[in-house]
């Protein structure tokens, strides 16, 4: 063996090494630069697009700063997934045509077009609390959310949404704390509209 062997063998070793170091580098680079543009794109689309695809906060409607001081919703908090629900709830009562629109085939010109035009906020309330009555014409119990349902498809000739879809679920959620603050016991029947 002469002395040059176990040079280019050491030489070859430390290219291979070298080789492997290069290739995790790239791995590495690789996923901290798809981590860091993940990351950029949440910053960017809570904080600075303005879009509200984005942001979990709905656009606050003509009023609802007015119904959420009647009504006591800050007692619930500033700002969470239960108020944020009785806001998108307001929204549906009050502009389904634009927060509804793959349920009803009515427009911002068409009335009625919104929940709003039917009932008002107690009412819903009412409704809520008197909820999984009897229903003669049906002959069977019908929920709350069913009758939200039935709504979209006559009242508003619409579809139905499922029972799980959050224009169903926020507007229950909405005529909830709307009872809630009337302090309206199970069975409740009174006001209608």
């Amino acid at each position: 063996m002469s002395p040059t062997q176990p040079d280019a063998a050491l030489a070859a070793m430390r290219n291979r090494q070298r080789a492997v170091r290069q290739a995790r580098g790239k791995v590495l680079l690789r996923g901290a630069l798809g981590a860091a543009a993940v990351v950029g794109f949440v910053l960017w689309a809570h904080f600075a697009s303005g879009r509200p695809t984005f942001s979990p906060h709905g656009a606050p409607e003509p009023g609802w700063e007015a119904f959420r001081n009647a009504y006591g919703v800050d007692a619930f908090g500033r700002d969470g997934y239960f108020v944020r629900a009785i806001q998108n709830g307001y929204n549906l009562v009050h502009h389904t045509h634009k927060y509804a629109w793959r349920f009803t085939r009515k427009g911002a010109h068409d009335h009625p077009n919104a929940c709003s035009d039917c009932h008002d906020a107690e009412a819903l309330a009412y409704a809520f609390a008197a909820g999984d009555r009897f229903d003669a014409r049906l002959g069977r119990r019908v929920s709350f959310e069913e009758r939200v349902m039935r709504c979209y498809a006559t009242h508003l000739d619409g579809f139905i949404p499922t029972i799980h879809e959050p224009a169903v679920r926020d507007i229950r959620i909405f005529a909830r704390m709307v009872a809630h603050h009337l302090q309206l016991g199970e069975g409740a029947l009174g006001h209608a509209r």
